[in-house]
């Protein structure tokens, strides 16, 4: 199906919509807080507004690690939860399990599908050597280390010396 140049879907990039998605986060996080702040968030509420709140973040900051971004939210949705409960003086223990356990739904087909393209990759690599954020020890370079010297000389040449 050929798209005319006239159609909305002809225009829109994905630029536009991580644009979108994060005025419709922020829009979202602050009815959650409103929410949590006036004791009205139900469960109902509170679970839609993690997974509306998870998919636009997600879809809002393309470049980070959605683990990363979804843990900031728990963190969050946490935090939001234990000043709720300072405020109304009881903890809302039920909401706050919804809350997580539609974070954890949320990242479950990620990471599925990132293991999907790790085996169409390569099948039989471990998985312990395929974790990006293993640091490597770089080896000492033979030059021992020479701190700055700092020279306090009002009267000194600021300029850098042309070799």
């Amino acid at each position: 199906m050929v798209l005319p140049m006239d159609a909305l879907l002809a225009r829109i990039t994905p630029g536009h919509i991580a644009s979108f998605a994060r005025i419709g986060a922020l829009l979202i996080a602050f009815a959650l807080t409103a929410g949590y702040v006036t004791d009205r968030l139900t469960l109902e509420l509170a679970g839609v507004g993690a997974l509306f709140l998870a998919v636009l973040t997600l879809l809002a900051l393309p470049n980070q690690r959605s683990s990363e971004l979804l843990g900031a939210l728990a963190i969050w949705l946490t935090y939001a939860e234990f000043m709720a409960a300072i405020q109304s003086g009881h903890f809302d223990l039920w909401r706050w399990a919804v809350v997580l356990a539609t974070l954890s739904l949320v990242i479950l087909p990620i990471k599925v599908q990132h293991l999907r393209q790790l085996a169409r990759s390569n099948p039989y690599r471990p998985l312990g050597e395929l974790d990006r954020r293993v640091w490597t020890v770089v080896p000492e370079s033979a030059a021992p280390y020479a701190p700055a010297v700092i020279s306090f000389d009002p009267d000194a040449d600021l300029a850098p010396a042309v070799a």
